[in-house]
């Protein structure tokens, strides 16, 4: 069976034996381009292959090739369609290229146009308001990047020349967003195109249903280069509507946003750890969930790929393949073919449970029955068969079970109770009712790998592996047509949503699009930590206020959001802290003072993004009046503060409303540790150089920042902790290996234990005196001793293998720390006895971890901001928006909690 996987025919044609000269080069746009030429080995043909990046950007590589190489490849085959397994996720997602062609010649320098010349057909789609497509490419979320047209069978991008407002509008209108709220972005903004530049001269109203009915210049003439690419940024707060879900396991597990009714689309991004296989969408939350092949997790997400969670890690014999989930009941199954289970767990990842597990042999397809609670799936295993079984496995029933090869992708018509199936080896689409009778053939396609299907309306849309296009047809198998653009490589999960059109009783009354607990604030632009630019962030997308209007009361209601009491806030106005950039989301703002978000003076979709304003009249905030004006700063409780490295900054967010403000030391190249002591409030934190480490202290503002312990040499600073009430800090020291403490003022340093293979992390029992720290060296293992060295004991020396973060519960005697190599949070008593793992993540890089009276909150460097825990580990989430980029060490204050 292993070699029907595979319909590569290898070729017994053998290249005459003669030494070519081809064209050489890398990574190069077009291949007429190349004017190298190489000299090829004996055994070698010319050859040429067409790639695709990760972020949808064409290239070509040219050179020579082993004649065997040439052979598998053939004259026309295009390399790893045609076959039924399912694709590993690549490694690194940042070089997810996908092959589009490779062809061999054997004349010489033959290799300049096998590849390059192969036009895409342009084909009929479905009926649409435009006569052509449009999609975003480079941008950070899925609602901006560099604007790209299909025409002609190809993809280019668009001249800034002209390029405005009512330009972006029809772009953002034609993926589906709201047109209020568009901003146009010229320059090459985003990562610059490299193929056609289409259009320049782009005139619209901002009312045309598709930029072909704008006026423009030529087709294809130009004297723009692509650093003059178009982009825009659309609305995030917009209609969820008339929406078709992708996911290209090709691509790598990229997930793409189609509009249903023009076929343009936008990639959703989502951190690079990822590689999702299978996924759905619950309309009621407005969430993706989707299984990670890679990762082996189950996971949700907002649809605009913010507020990633994981839900359950899932055992390293798992091999997950199709997720489905019912919306009514709150639950979620999927099919695992690595272990032969079928299990089910709830939307927040509570009660799992194995639901088949006996006679499974390749569990595949899965699709769910909330009305009768009955799960449908397919197995192409050894005997390939259609099944059903109620939610908790009884009544098991095969449906289907003779003339089925590849069953894969199952759907349900709710209304014609009719179940759909499609099998990739027959190359068929058949149905039968939900009892299994009445079984029809819809469509046979022998070219085909059907894989994934759906239902909508009066047609049934399907994936095809042997398609780099969407596919549909009629319920009665007539009219197959493609949808969309050809732009994808192995599209293997779709669903179809439009609200008011799904299964019965899972339907709300407006788009989930807008959810105020996911809105938060920062101050930018010029300031201290107390004052700067107001900015916004609200799905993904962070936007400036318009000043109109603008007053003390709205700048009290931000200050307040940020951790400031806001007594004394004061408004600015006219970009007074310099202006901003992209999205301008809010304009005429009108608080009374005493509301507790923002959101509440009166914004929702219908007014979010519309302004009549410019960067100029940017709206910012004073929190707290300069101190010689006789002002007391207010007191700062409740908050987190972090090291983000990349930006340099030092951040104090908000454990209400995990907005924030950033503290700016001069020049912060490399802030790693970090700590806070509520006595004189301030914040201490290190900064590790290439050959030496210091430590350094600040007010909460950021104007009053000294050197407390100055830069020495050798040192590498990883932990800090401190205990005032001792006169004591204490820090970890990698470069010689031991753990030293000092005053405050940086005098009296002194050794407290030394030989410390590699010590990271630093926590204090302040009452018993003792310290205790984490050590990733040859024996990993964490250790604790006296403030004065004496009683070093070993806590735990079993395995770990990169033990970083480290938190203490002294109350209840508990010690938490995270393992950068196991994956793991775990918790143990002090003595290291009752030790227990509180959560694991396979896709993460733990670094610093802290606890308040309810959480833990951690750092994760393959994420973007902070995490949040239950203290038993349970319900992970973001803290605040993922806004930052390598987080090091984080520390809460809680003033009615002591670590």
């Amino acid at each position: 069976m292993i070699s029907a996987f595979f319909l590569v025919l290898v070729s017994t044609v053998l290249w005459e034996v003669s030494a070519l000269s081809c064209y050489k080069c890398a990574s190069i746009n077009d291949p007429a381009s190349c004017t190298t030429t190489a000299q090829c080995a004996g055994d070698e043909a010319c050859f040429t292959e067409r790639r695709l990046s990760g972020s949808l950007t064409e290239y070509f590589n040219m050179g020579c090739e082993k004649q065997m190489v040439c052979d598998v490849i053939g004259s026309d085959v295009i390399i790893g369609r045609k076959r039924n397994l399912k694709t590993s996720p690549l490694v690194d997602r940042n070089k997810r290229d996908v092959t589009l062609c490779n062809k061999c010649c054997s004349t010489d320098n033959c290799n300049q146009n096998i590849c390059s010349d192969v036009e895409i057909t342009p084909t009929v789609g479905i009926p649409s308001t435009s006569d052509i497509y449009v999609r975003l490419v480079s941008g950070t979320n899925a609602y901006e990047g560099t604007v790209e047209v299909f025409f002609n069978g190809r993809w280019g991008s668009i001249c800034d020349d002209n390029w405005t407002t009512n330009d972006a509008k029809v772009v953002c209108n034609m993926l589906g967003y709201q047109g209020n709220g568009a901003t146009a972005i010229g320059g090459g903004a985003f990562y610059p195109g490299q193929n056609n530049i289409w259009l320049t001269n782009v005139t619209c109203q901002g009312t045309e249903p598709s930029l072909y009915q704008c006026s423009h210049g030529q087709w294809g003439v130009t004297s723009c280069l692509h650093q003059q690419d178009a982009g825009v940024m659309c609305s995030s707060v917009t209609p969820e509507d008339d929406v078709i879900f992708l996911l290209d396991t090709g691509f790598g597990g990229m997930i793409f946003r189609m509009n249903l009714r023009s076929q343009s689309f936008t990639p959703i991004p989502i951190s690079q750890n990822y590689a999702p296989v299978s996924f759905d969408y619950d309309p009621s939350l407005g969430r993706i969930y989707f299984v990670d092949g890679r990762l082996l997790q189950i996971t949700s997400m907002k649809y605009d790929g913010t507020d990633i969670r994981n839900l359950m890690q899932l055992d390293r014999n798992s091999q997950p393949d199709k997720l489905q989930l019912d919306p009514l009941n709150r639950r979620l199954f999927y099919t695992d073919d690595g272990n032969n289970i079928i299990a089910s767990l709830n939307l927040d990842g509570s009660d799992y449970k194995k639901v088949i597990t006996t006679n499974l042999d390749n569990p595949r397809g899965i699709v769910l029955d909330p009305r009768s609670r009955t799960m449908y799936w397919t197995d192409w295993g050894a005997s390939p068969k259609i099944e059903s079984a109620n939610y908790d496995g009884t009544n098991r029933v095969t449906l289907v079970g003779s003339n089925l090869k590849w069953p894969n992708g199952l759907a349900i018509d709710y209304n014609a109770n009719k179940l759909y199936f499609v099998d990739g080896g027959l190359g068929t689409i058949e149905t039968i009712t939900l009892q299994g009778t009445s079984r029809r053939e819809i469509l046979k396609d022998p070219g085909s790998h059907f894989f994934s299907i759906d239902v909508f309306g009066d047609y049934l849309y399907y994936t095809d592996w042997n398609r780099d296009t969407l596919m549909r047809v009629n319920k009665d198998g007539t009219g197959q047509t493609v949808v969309g653009p050809p732009s994808f490589k192995e599209l293997s999960d779709i669903r179809v949503h439009k609200y008011g059109t799904d299964l019965p009783g899972v339907t709300t009354p407006s788009p989930v699009h807008f959810d105020p607990s996911h809105v938060f604030v920062r101050m930018g632009g010029l300031g201290d930590a107390t004052t700067g630019r107001v900015e916004i962030f609200a799905n993904s997308q962070w936007g400036t206020i318009c000043d109109d209007h603008w007053d003390d009361n709205d700048a009290k209601v931000v200050c307040r959001m940020m951790g400031f009491d806001g007594t004394n806030a004061k408004a600015t106005s006219q970009s007074s802290q310099g202006n901003g950039f992209g999205m301008i989301s809010l304009d005429e703002v009108n608080c009374t003072g005493t509301e507790k978000h923002i959101v509440e003076c009166g914004f929702g979709p219908d007014n979010w993004g519309v302004h009549d304003c410019t960067h100029t009249e940017d709206a910012g905030a004073i929190c707290e009046p300069p101190l010689q004006l006789g002002f007391q700063d207010s007191d700062i409780d409740n908050f987190l503060v972090f090291c983000d490295v990349y930006t340099g900054l030092l951040v104090r967010m908000d454990l209400n409303t995990y907005s924030y403000t950033s503290i700016v030391p001069n020049t912060s190249p490399n802030p790693v540790a970090i700590t806070f002591d509520p006595n004189d409030k301030m914040i201490y934190f290190s900064e590790v150089y290439s050959t030496s480490s210091e430590i350094r202290s600040s007010n909460h503002r950021g104007t009053d920042i000294r050197t407390v312990l100055p830069p020495q040499t050798g040192t590498v600073i990883d932990g800090l902790a401190i205990d005032k009430n001792r006169n004591t800090i204490f820090f970890t020291d990698a470069g010689n290996k031991r753990i030293v403490a000092m005053a405050p003022d940086g005098m009296g340093i002194r050794i407290v234990a030394t030989n410390v293979a590699q010590p990271r992390a630093l926590a204090l029992d302040k009452n018993a005196g003792v310290v205790y720290w984490t050590d990733w060296g040859t024996v990993p293992r964490i250790e604790k001793a006296n403030y004065d060295g004496t009683n070093r004991q070993t806590v735990a020396s079993t395995g770990l293998v990169y033990p970083n973060g480290l938190a203490l519960d002294v109350g209840a005697g508990l010690l938490y720390f995270c393992d950068a190599g196991t994956k793991t949070i775990e918790v143990m008593k002090t003595d290291g006895s009752n030790r227990k793992v509180l959560y694991m993540d396979n896709g993460a890089h733990f670094f610093g971890i802290t606890l308040t009276s309810r959480y833990i909150f951690y750092s994760d460097w393959n994420k973007q901001g902070i995490m949040r825990l239950n203290r038993d580990g349970t319900n992970q989430t973001p803290a605040g928006p993922e806004s930052f980029t390598k987080i090091n060490g984080i520390y809460a204050y809680e003033s009615t909690y002591t670590q």
